[in-house]
């Protein structure tokens, strides 16, 4: 009897031993920094172009780029929210600040996502310096990574205790001119102006008939353009300056 019970015991003892050992994270090493896009100064060429009937000719910021910009590749959260992780005997417990979480640099497996504010340690835990990690094969981020000390390459990587999706919209242009045709010695456009999702809405739209004039230069909501031929299928026309 002694000797079977010994062996169970034995073999309880060694699973809570690997149970107190267990851990949710492994450390990672976050790679080179990625480094932002620079846009070139600003600039506008002249541009000759052909449409047709329902086509858009002008769209706003078209041909025009800002000088000395940098574009960075962003995650947005939108919402605070709270995550855990198990390690050994503790828990870590970490505030995921809302935000914009600037690339911070790309591996095989994915995306590494600075946050704008370090982590807040909740009960107990210590403040974490680092961002979200997104795989390559979804656009949720599904790990938070963080080190105890700001700016370190070998940080700790484990799971979010729920995704998180990112929050950035993706909007439309701002305003739109469409050419509509000619009838009547008249040219016709359609104007719209856009909500920030993209969407036109009929506040926004408006129908524009200008007198038409082969070779004529036309003015409007700050674009300024040739037309050199326009018909009822048709137009040719000249952007000399845009929306």
């Amino acid at each position: 009897m002694i000797k079977t019970v010994i062996p169970r015991l034995a073999l309880i003892a060694s699973a809570l031993l690997l149970s107190a050992c267990s851990t949710q994270l492994r450390t990672v090493r976050l790679g080179e920094p990625v480094a932002p896009k620079a846009i070139s100064g600003k600039f506008f060429f002249i541009s000759h172009s052909t449409a047709n009937v329902g086509d858009v000719i002008l769209t706003e910021g078209e041909y025009l780029k800002d000088a000395s910009d940098l574009q960075y590749e962003m995650f947005r959260v939108k919402k605070s929210t709270t995550t855990s992780v198990e390690h050994k005997m503790s828990t870590f417990k970490f505030s995921i600040p809302a935000g914009d979480y600037l690339l911070r640099s790309k591996t095989l497996e994915g995306s590494y996502y600075s946050a704008p504010v370090p982590f807040a340690g909740l009960e107990g835990t210590p403040a974490g310096y680092g961002g979200l990690f997104v795989p390559n094969e979804t656009s949720e981020a599904t790990e938070l990574y963080w080190h105890w000390t700001p700016n370190k390459s070998n940080v700790y990587q484990a799971k979010l205790t729920s995704p998180i999706i990112n929050g950035q919209e993706i909007s439309g242009p701002g305003a739109t001119l469409t050419y509509v045709g000619v009838a009547a010695d008249q040219i016709r456009f359609a104007y719209k102006e856009f909500s920030e999702k993209g969407i036109a809405t009929p506040a926004f739209t408006q129908e524009v008939i200008l007198d038409y004039k082969p070779g004529g230069t036309y003015t409007y909501k700050g674009a300024q353009f040739i037309v050199e031929k326009a018909d009822s299928t048709h137009i040719n026309f000249t952007i000399l300056r845009p929306l």
